[in-house]
């Protein structure tokens, strides 16, 4: 039995905290703009701290461009055409007649200033053979679900990149649009034969796009990353180099030397010198800066992941497309690039007018990929029917009988 004067008195807390959160967030993003404003004309200083720094956060590579540097909105031109993929599955399910599953890329080609049609479709691909299905070396191991994830986000990639350079090869201005980050972080920690099987496709994708100046883009709505904002706080540290291991201000007391303030003991991590700034996003703080249509400076991304890439290595920026600070990722190659950046620009903007604040080819493409409900039963229903008409046996567990065909 839930125990509601308990779970009561534990929402209250809730309500109080709440009440006093608008305050505290006014008082976290009045730092954060004033560490932006004292950092933007010696940004190099803060660049050179960084590299000399040890940090327990993810922290940007600062570049030419500085720190608060702001750039309009290009005219994009009149005749381009957008490539973009999504992807959506059907998971293994050990319950069912086969452990086999689906991955859905959907893809559109939109044609601006030729008065042509779009090209929309989605293609299907069945993965059902035991290199397929299973991982590891000695014990066997059924493929998870972050695997078929894995999979999934690398054809969205390499089906864009074919689409993107088939179009440009047939004479049509291209821009390829990926949904999401162009870094592959769910590699980081696996093991190096199983990073290098993906990774090595995927930037074989990208280098396919880049001997033909085609610029690859990905878009990330309503971003959470703290890159910019990381790297005010370690500005706020007083120490020349900080080391987030060693912190003197989180120091125990056997740890403590003379130099260390007494009053560091034991201290909350909001107290700590960094803590003034803690938690807030990148979006949040440049959406009071950059103008509809601006973007920020360009930063490379430091993910551990990113030394594999070689060229291809990711940076991004933040645009303000209207109805949000969305973050756009593109390899260094097209960050490096002034015409290929201010085209990804000038498309990124207008696709997110054309589609209301999310654009419009990533949309559709969506649309087409996305696997529904009764897609799924109509999948398994066809695999049963195959598994009877090949006489083959098979059966699905219990389980999966049982909920098919419920009992009251």
């Amino acid at each position: 039995m839930l125990d509601l004067y308990s779970v009561k008195g534990q929402i209250d807390h809730m309500m109080a905290e709440q009440v006093d959160r608008p305050r505290q967030a006014q008082l976290i993003m009045e730092a954060s703009l004033a560490q932006l404003e004292r950092w933007s004309e010696d940004w190099q200083a803060l660049a050179d701290k960084i590299d000399r720094s040890s940090t327990c956060w993810l922290l940007p590579v600062i570049g030419e461009e500085g720190l608060r540097q702001s750039y309009p909105l290009p005219v994009r031109p009149q005749r381009v055409t957008i490539a973009s993929t999504d992807g959506s599955q059907i998971f293994p399910d050990r319950h069912e007649i086969s452990p086999c599953y689906l991955i859905n890329i959907g893809y559109i080609l939109l044609h601006y200033g030729t008065g042509e049609q779009p090209l929309m479709s989605s293609r299907p691909s069945l993965f059902h053979r035991d290199q397929d299905l299973f991982r590891g070396r000695g014990r066997r191991g059924a493929v998870s679900r972050e695997l078929v994830g894995i999979r999934r986000s690398l054809l969205e990639l390499t089906e864009l990149a074919e689409l993107a350079a088939a179009a440009h090869d047939e004479g049509y201005p291209t821009v390829a649009l990926a949904d999401g980050s162009l870094i592959m972080w769910t590699l980081e920690g696996k093991p190096r034969g199983f990073r290098q099987e993906f990774l090595e496709s995927m930037l074989s994708a990208f280098e396919t796009l880049r001997r033909r100046r085609v610029p690859v883009a990905g878009y990330l709505s309503r971003p959470g990353a703290q890159d910019l904002t990381n790297a005010l706080r370690l500005g706020l540290c007083p120490l020349e180099a900080a080391d987030c291991d060693h912190c003197p201000w989180m120091a125990e007391p056997s740890a403590r030397t003379q130099d260390t303030p007494s009053q560091s003991v034991d201290r909350a991590e909001e107290d700590l010198p960094c803590g003034a700034i803690d938690g807030v996003g990148d979006a949040a703080v440049l959406r009071r800066i950059l103008q509809p249509g601006g973007r920020s400076a360009v930063f490379e991304s430091s993910a551990r992941i990113l030394a594999e890439y070689g060229p291809h290595s990711i940076c991004f920026f933040y645009v303000h497309v209207g109805e949000e600070i969305a973050r756009v990722e593109v390899p260094k190659w097209v960050a490096e690039d002034p015409p290929l950046l201010d085209l990804v620009h000038a498309v990124v903007c207008d696709q997110a007018d054309k589609g209301q604040g999310y654009p419009v080819s990533l949309s559709e493409a969506h649309e087409k990929a996305v696997v529904r409900g009764a897609d799924r039963e109509s999948f398994y229903r066809y695999l049963r029917e195959a598994f009877v008409r090949h006489d083959i046996d098979a059966r699905v567990s219990s389980k999966s009988r049982r909920k098919r065909h419920a009992a009251v």
